[in-house]
C-alpha cells in the first residue's frame, strides 16, 4: 500500500516538473484520442463499455449537440498538437470563451426550435440538460418572443468572441456576403434565363448584321454633333471588353481615357476635359514587387527565446500572436499569472517594458520596440528586426486592395505596417501632414513617394503643386511638370511671398464658396462649370525657413493649416531637426498628422508624437504613423522609390507639356483652364509674384519715409522710439529704405544714416 501511495506521488511529482509545452502536449493527445473515440461509437455502432457510458451521459448533457463534442475535441486535440504552425490561427482566452458560449448558445437553440421542455431533455433529445437550462431560464425570464431576441444577442456577442472582430463590422460583413451572395443568385438566374430564350433569339442570325448598319443613319439624323461637343459629351465608364454599337472617334475616346481612375470628375461630367491629359499607367512606371520568402521556423525559436527571458526575469509570458511584417515582427506576448500573498495577480505591464534591453541582447539583435499595450488587443507587442528585410515597394501598395477601395481624390500609400498589410490615408482627412527624422532615415524617399503617388492618379486639372526646397537637391527634379504653379523654389526670399500668395488664394476661393452657397471645395466643383484644383503645398526643410524668419513663417503656416482645408489647399512640411524652436507649440497643434523617422534621443521622439518610441526606430523607411483619428500611432514601413521610377514619371509629364505647348489647344480648353488659373499659352506655369513690391511692404513705410525726411536722418533706434515697435521691424524698415536709396549707408561708429532723397512737393502731394 505504501509503494503504491509513493508511486502515485511520485508520479504526480513528475507531472508537476513537466514544463507547460510537454503538459501541452500531452492535454493534446489526450482530447484527440477521446474525439476519435467518441466520433467512432457516434457513427458505428461499435463502442466499449466506457465510450458506451461516455456517449450515453454526453446525450443526456447535451442532447443532439452532442455530436458536437467530438468535434470540439478533435479541435482543440490537433491545435494543442500543431500549435506552434504558422498556418493555425492562434486561440486566446477570449476566443476560447467565445467558442464554449457558441456551443451553449446552439445547444440552447437546438431545444428551443424542438419543442423544449425537461422531458426531451431526459430522452436525450433536444439541447440536453444544459439546452433545457438556458431555454428554460430564459423563457421564464423573458417570455416566447423575447428568448428569440436574447438568443439572437447572444450568438452575436459570442460570434464576436470568437472570430475576435467587432460587432458592427460583423454585421457590415454579413451584408456584404448576403448581398456578395444575392449578386450570385441573380448572375446564375440571368445566366440560365439566357440558356432558356438562347434558341429564340439565335434563330435569325443574319438580321443584326442589318441593324448595325442601319443605326448609324438613324443617330447621325437625330443628333447631330459637332466636334467640340463631342469632346465635351460625358463619356460613361464601360467594362472591359465592352463596345459601342456605333463607332467612336478619336476625339471623343481621348476624355474617356482622362477620365479613368478619376473620383473627382466622376461626378463632374460637365467640366470640358483637355484631350491630351492622359494618367500615367503603373505598370509603364513602377518597377515590380520582390518578396522574400520568411522561414517561420526562426520566429517560433525568437517565441521561445521571449518566454524563456521573462520567465528568467520572473515576469512570466507566453506569445499570442505572431505578426511579421517587411523589415520586423510583433510578438505579441500576454503576462501570465504569478502567485503572491493576496493570490493569483497578473505580471504587470511596467515590468515587462523595463527588460527590453534585456530582450535585445537574449534576441541577439540591434533594438526592439515594445508597445505596451497595443491598442485594441489584450497583449504587449515586442517588435523585433528581421534577420532579412523585405522591400515595400510603390506599386505593390498601389495595386493593393486596401488602397483601390478607399475612394478619395488625394490618397497615399505610405508602408505596410507590422502584419505586412499595405496601409493607404486620404490627405484630405489629415489635411495636413508634418514629417520628421534625422538624415539618412527615409524622408527624402518618402516625400519622393507623397508627390509620384499624387502624380501618378491626378491630372494637372484635378490637383497642382507648389514646392519649396531651400536645398535645392531633393526638389528640383520636378521642374517643368505639368502640375507645378510656379517652378521649385530654392530661394529663401521668395518663400514668404509664396506662402502669401497662398493665403491669398484661400480667402478668393472662400469668397467664391460664399457667392454661390458652397460649404467647400467638393460642393463648389459639383455645381459649378469652372472646377477648382486641389492645391498642394510641399515644403522639404522647415528648419531653413524658420531660421530666416520664423515669426512670419510660423504665422503663415498657421493661417494655412487652420483654414485652408475647406478650400482645397493642403500643406506637407518636413523637417530633418525635430527641435521646439523648428516644430513649434503652434504648428504642432495645427498638424494632427505626423510621420516619425527614426531620431537621436527619446526627446526629439516627444516632440514630433508627443511620446518616446522614434529613438528605437531602426532607419531605412521604418516609421511611426500618428494619424488624426488614432489614439497611438502605428508603426510601418514605408515604401521605396526608386530615382529610375521617378524620372520615368517626370518624363512622362514633361512629354505630354511639351506636346500640348506644340498642338494648338481648342478655345473652349484654354478658356475653361483661364477661369481657374492664368496660364496664357504654356498651360505649365503661374506667376505667382506679380507684385511683390506691394506684398512685402510695411503698412508704417509711407509715414516713416515722412518722419525720416523731416528729420533729415534715419536710425534703428530712432524708429523704436518714434513708432513704438520692435527692433526686427524697426531694422526691415531702414533696410528697405535703403533698398529704395532714401537713406545712405550708417557713419562710421554710429548707426545713424543720412538722408538722401528729400523728395518735392509734387510727389509728397
Amino acid at each position: 500500500m505504501k509503494k503504491t501511495v509513493r508511486k502515485s506521488a511520485s508520479i504526480r511529482k513528475g507531472l508537476q516538473n513537466l514544463s507547460p509545452e510537454r503538459k501541452l502536449d500531452i492535454w493534446g493527445i489526450s482530447l484527440t484520442v477521446l474525439g476519435l473515440l467518441l466520433m467512432i461509437s457516434f457513427l458505428t455502432s461499435q463502442e466499449g463499455n466506457i465510450t458506451g457510458a461516455i456517449v450515453l451521459l454526453l446525450y443526456r448533457i447535451a442532447g443532439y449537440g452532442a455530436f458536437l463534442f467530438p468535434v470540439v475535441c478533435l479541435m482543440i486535440g490537433v491545435w494543442l498538437i500543431f500549435r506552434n504552425e504558422d498556418r493555425l490561427p492562434m486561440i486566446s482566452t477570449g476566443k476560447l470563451v467565445g467558442i464554449i458560449l457558441l456551443f451553449f448558445n446552439l445547444l440552447t437553440w437546438i431545444h428551443l426550435l424542438t419543442g423544449g421542455g425537461w422531458d426531451l431533455a431526459k430522452a436525450g433529445g433536444g439541447g440536453g440538460y444544459i439546452g433545457a437550462l438556458f431555454e428554460r431560464a430564459i423563457v421564464r425570464a423573458v417570455g416566447q418572443v423575447g428568448t428569440f431576441v436574447v438568443l439572437i444577442g447572444w450568438l452575436l456577442m459570442a460570434v464576436a468572441l470568437t472570430i475576435d472582430t467587432a460587432i458592427p463590422d460583423l454585421l457590415r460583413g454579413l451584408k456584404g456576403a448576403v448581398s456578395k451572395t444575392g449578386r450570385q443568385v441573380a448572375a446564375q438566374t440571368s445566366q440560365i434565363t439566357q440558356k432558356v430564350t438562347a434558341p429564340k433569339v439565335a434563330a435569325p442570325r443574319v438580321e443584326p448584321k442589318k441593324e448595325v448598319e442601319r443605326t448609324p443613319v438613324d443617330l447621325d439624323g437625330f443628333t447631330p454633333i459637332s466636334e467640340v461637343q463631342q469632346a465635351n459629351r460625358p463619356v460613361l465608364k464601360k467594362k472591359k471588353g465592352s463596345e459601342d454599337e456605333h463607332p467612336q472617334t478619336e476625339q471623343s475616346k481621348k476624355p474617356q481615357d482622362a477620365q479613368e481612375g478619376s473620383s473627382l470628375r466622376a461626378g463632374l461630367r460637365d467640366e470640358p476635359l483637355h484631350p491630351a491629359w492622359k494618367l500615367p499607367q503603373i505598370a509603364d512606371i513602377l518597377n515590380a514587387a520582390s518578396k522574400n520568402e520568411s522561414d517561420g521556423t526562426i520566429d517560433k525559436e525568437r517565441a521561445k527565446i521571449i518566454e524563456e527571458t521573462l520567465l528568467s526575469f520572473d515576469a512570466p509570458g507566453h506569445v499570442v500572436e505572431i505578426h511579421r511584417g517587411p523589415t520586423f515582427t510583433q510578438f505579441g506576448v500576454e503576462p501570465d499569472l504569478v502567485q503572491t500573498r493576496n493570490g493569483n495577480s497578473r505580471v504587470r505591464v511596467s515590468k515587462i517594458t523595463a527588460l527590453s534591453d534585456d530582450l535585445a541582447l537574449a534576441l541577439a539583435t540591434q533594438r526592439i520596440r515594445i508597445q505596451a499595450p497595443v491598442p485594441g488587443k489584450h497583449y504587449i507587442g515586442i517588435e523585433v528586426p528581421n534577420s532579412e528585410a523585405s522591400l515595400v515597394t510603390l506599386r505593390e501598395g498601389m495595386e493593393s486592395t486596401a488602397f483601390q477601395k478607399l475612394n478619395s481624390s488625394l490618397k497615399l500609400m505610405l508602408g505596410e505596417n507590422v502584419a505586412g498589410k499595405p496601409v493607404a490615408v486620404d490627405l484630405r482627412d489629415m489635411p495636413h501632414l508634418l514629417i520628421a527624422g534625422t538624415t539618412g532615415s527615409g524622408k527624402s524617399v518618402c516625400i519622393n513617394a507623397i508627390i509620384s503617388c499624387l502624380l501618378m492618379q491626378r491630372t494637372p486639372e484635378e490637383m497642382r503643386m507648389v514646392m519649396i526646397d531651400p536645398k535645392r537637391v531633393e526638389l528640383t527634379g520636378y521642374n517643368n511638370i505639368p502640375h507645378l504653379l510656379t517652378p521649385v523654389i530654392v530661394d529663401s526670399e521668395k518663400v514668404i511671398g509664396t506662402l502669401r500668395w497662398i493665403s491669398r488664394e484661400m480667402d478668393a476661393r472662400f469668397h467664391k464658396f460664399a457667392e454661390v452657397g458652397a460649404r467647400n471645395i467638393q460642393d463648389y466643383n459639383n455645381t459649378q462649370p469652372s472646377k477648382l484644383p486641389y492645391i498642394v503645398v510641399i515644403v522639404d526643410e522647415l528648419q531653413h525657413l524658420m531660421t530666416i524668419a520664423p515669426d512670419e513663417t510660423e504665422r503663415s503656416f498657421t493661417r494655412l493649416s487652420q483654414m485652408a482645408r475647406a478650400t482645397g489647399i493642403h500643406l506637407i512640411i518636413a523637417t530633418q531637426r525635430p527641435s521646439v524652436n523648428v516644430i513649434t507649440g503652434v504648428i504642432k497643434a495645427n498638424f494632427p498628422a505626423r510621420i516619425a523617422f527614426a531620431v537621436v534621443s527619446g526627446v526629439d521622439s516627444r516632440v514630433i508624437l508627443d511620446q518616446v518610441g522614434a529613438e528605437r526606430l531602426m532607419g531605412k523607411g521604418d516609421m511611426l504613423f500618428q494619424a488624426p483619428n488614432e489614439p497611438s500611432p502605428k508603426r510601418l514601413q514605408g515604401v521605396y522609390l526608386s530615382e529610375e521610377e521617378i524620372q520615368r514619371l517626370v518624363h512622362f509629364w514633361r512629354r505630354q507639356a511639351e506636346e500640348l505647348k506644340a498642338a494648338a489647344p481648342t478655345p473652349q480648353v484654354t478658356q475653361s483652364m483661364q477661369k481657374v488659373f492664368p496660364v496664357g499659352e504654356t498651360v505649365t506655369e503661374v506667376p505667382l509674384f506679380d507684385s511683390p513690391e506691394a506684398m512685402d511692404e510695411d503698412p508704417l513705410l509711407k509715414q516713416v519715409i515722412a518722419y525720416v525726411r523731416q528729420e533729415e536722418r534715419a536710425s534703428v533706434s530712432m524708429l523704436q522710439r518714434k513708432f513704438s515697435i520692435g527692433y526686427n521691424r524697426a531694422a526691415r524698415l531702414v533696410d528697405r529704405m535703403e533698398e529704395l536709396e532714401i537713406i545712405g549707408k550708417p557713419d562710421s561708429g554710429s548707426g545713424v544714416r543720412p538722408v538722401l532723397d528729400f523728395g518735392d512737393e509734387e510727389k509728397s502731394e
